[in-house]
This record gives structure tokens, sequence and C-alpha cells, in this order.
């Protein structure tokens, strides 16, 4: 087996195999003898099977896959995907406030906006990471329609008639 695509396919059937019901089983079991032919290819030269012991690094990701539960994040990459989205929201305010307008006043709104996403900040952190995150959104999805809506067909003059 030369081609690591087919090899890749058959291992991935080959896990789903073992941990299917049986009518699956049996399904699987079809797909896996006959999704790919077996005979070699004039084209490719075939190449020697590896000998060398997996890397520790597809060592421990093997390992964590399989204490892993299915369909679910490690807790610590949860944990870390958190903790960066509040240190990147935070960032994202100061560095708006330190950009600020100095000599605004009272009522500008640019002020009153920055104002309140740094009390916004100070007193609940995880609503401001909701708050960007949605204004983020708004902003994506504005952009996406303005490259996306077409332009209005320009009408014609309509000709002049003599009277």
């Amino acid at each position: 087996m030369s081609d690591p695509v087919q090899a890749h396919f058959e291992a991935a059937l080959s896990r789903r195999l073992q941990a299917a019901p049986e009518a699956v089983q049996r399904v699987l079991q079809a797909r896996l003898q006959n999704a790919w032919p077996r005979q070699p290819t004039q084209t490719q030269p075939s190449r020697p099977a590896r000998t060398q012991a997996p890397s520790p690094l597809a060592q421990l990701n093997r390992e964590i896959a399989a204490t892993a539960p299915p369909g679910r994040e490690l807790r610590s990459a949860q944990n870390f995907r958190d903790t960066w989205s509040r240190i990147c929201a935070e960032d994202e305010v100061t560095q708006a406030v330190e950009q600020g307008p100095e000599n605004a006043g009272p009522l500008n709104s640019h002020r009153l906006v920055l104002r309140t996403l740094a009390l916004m900040r100070d007193l609940s952190p995880d609503y401001l990471r909701r708050f960007l995150s949605h204004a983020d959104t708004l902003l994506w999805l504005e952009q996406a329609q303005s490259q996306t809506r077409a332009k209005p067909p320009v009408a014609k003059p309509k000709a002049r008639t003599k009277k």
C-alpha cells in the first residue's frame, strides 16, 4: 500500500468499524473492501515501509486523543481559549481608550463609547468579551453585505422629444 491517503482512509474506517453497531459494521466492512483498488499501479514506485517508531509528539497526540471524550475539547484548551479572548478584549479596549480623543466634550459620542467600554472592562470582563464578540460579528456581517450588494443598474436617460 503505497498511497498515504488510502492508508489513512482504511485506518479511519477500521477505527469506526470497531466502535460501530453490528449493522453499521457490515456496511463499513463492505466499504473497506470495495473502496480502493488493491492492484498496484505501474506509474507509482513502491516506497519502503517505515520502520521508525513514532515521534514523542505523535505518541502524546495519540494518547490525548485516546483519553479525551469524543466531541469535547480538553479543559486546558478551553481555559486557554477563554484566557486568550479575555486578554485580547482587554487589550483592544485599552488601545481604543488610549487612541481616543483627548479634548472631546462630555457628550462626544466617541468619548462616551470609550468610557462605557472602560467601565464594562472594570465591572464585567466576561460581558465585555461577549459584547466585543457580538460587535465584531455585526461588523463582519456588514462588510460581507456591502461586498455582495450589487450596484443598482444605472437608468438610461430617456431620449428627448422635440415639441
